[in-house]
């Protein structure tokens, strides 16, 4: 099957969404899984081009404050549980490794 990077990048964002919802995450009303794939793969690219070093860092200051509201509600319930930062960080780290 061959992937475009919007496809891609869709999937993983699925992905991340169902993985955050099974650690008890409530469904929230976050447009990111359903953004058209130039929205998408433009805040992947706004991840690469901005937030590089703070998701190397895993600064969730440093990325929260430029990331949409409906997102940002993802990093804050995310922020509160470190058993699950890893994972999240290595999420972000490969949306942005995705555009490079």
């Amino acid at each position: 099957m061959s992937y475009t990077v919007a496809s891609f990048l869709r999937e993983k964002v699925y992905n991340m969404a169902a993985w955050l919802e099974s650690e008890g995450m409530p469904r929230l009303r976050s447009p990111w899984p359903d953004l058209p794939d130039i929205a998408l793969t433009a805040f992947a690219q706004t991840l690469r081009e901005t937030y590089t070093e703070a998701i190397e860092a895993r600064d969730f200051d440093a990325v929260e404050d430029g990331v949409p509201k409906e997102v940002r509600e993802w990093f804050n319930w995310v922020r509160e549980r470190p058993a699950l930062h890893d994972k999240f960080w290595r999420y972000l780290a490969l949306f942005s490794e995705t555009v490079k």
